[in-house]
């Protein structure tokens, strides 16, 4: 069994992300207070399709870092009780490294920080997640309408400029259809060959999670603002323009 510790006031919904793809016997605890006790329809419809709900646990009291204490007080619990085989505090708070740290030193159990569920999950919900998406040139074919019947005309010679091959082509047929290109397997291997400079694996998931759930370059803009900062965010998106095609409304 896997256990999750949600920080929902660092990570909010967008640490959620992924809970579909849990085992059954998993376990998530979410840690809200009243600041941070919204949920979006997007995770809310992930947990009712898979048919998990979270337990949550609200702050009563405030304070600095009131929440993180009382995730950190619950881990060492549920760590003396034997509760799972694998331990995840889900938030993008490294504050939490000094607890983790004193686990595996004194505890002997490792405690892994990641930014969501889907982070946690690593390959396993890449696998999910995966989607192969057309190139444009494919995709632009589909949509151009026939060609009209033209009168009959003499065969014409075009020759392109600075060209070296005149091509030659009686007026009136049908275009020669060029090979199509394979498609673009939009996936993490993808995302982490086309960010420069190179990022970590755990970098290059969000970016793809950005990437998939956003239907328009504005909204892949937004989420990479949301996780990212300005800098790092501006880049990203300049880098990752080759899979633009999947926003056609744009």
């Amino acid at each position: 069994m896997r256990l999750f510790l949600i920080d929902y006031e660092n990570v909010n919904s967008a640490g959620l992300h992924g809970i579909g793809q849990i085992d059954k016997n998993d376990r998530v605890i979410l840690f809200y207070s009243h600041e941070a006790d919204t949920l979006s329809f997007e995770i809310m419809d992930e947990m009712l399709a898979a048919n998990i709900m979270p337990e949550r646990v609200c702050l009563e009291r405030t304070g600095k870092n009131a929440l993180d204490f009382q995730l950190v007080t619950f881990l060492g619990y549920l760590i003396a009780k034997n509760k799972a085989d694998e331990y995840f505090i889900i938030s993008r708070d490294a504050g939490y490294q000094a607890a983790i740290l004193f686990c595996r030193e004194y505890l002997g159990v490792r405690v892994q920080l990641k930014s969501s569920i889907r982070s946690a999950l690593g390959k396993r919900a890449e696998a999910k997640a995966k989607v192969t998406l057309p190139l444009k040139s494919q995709i632009l074919s589909a949509l151009q309408p026939e060609p009209q019947p033209k009168k009959a005309k003499k065969a014409q010679v075009s020759v392109r400029k600075r060209a070296t091959v005149i091509q030659l082509q009686p007026a009136g047929n049908a275009p020669v259809a060029l090979p199509q290109e394979e498609p673009i397997p939009v996936d993490l291997e993808t995302v982490i060959s086309l960010i420069e400079p190179p990022v970590s694996t755990e970098t290059a998931t969000d970016i793809l999670h950005c990437l998939l759930e956003s239907h328009s370059k504005t909204e892949f803009h937004n989420a990479l603002q949301q996780h990212f900062d300005n800098d790092n965010a501006k880049l990203y998106y300049h880098c990752m323009k080759p899979c633009f095609v999947t926003f056609l409304s744009e």
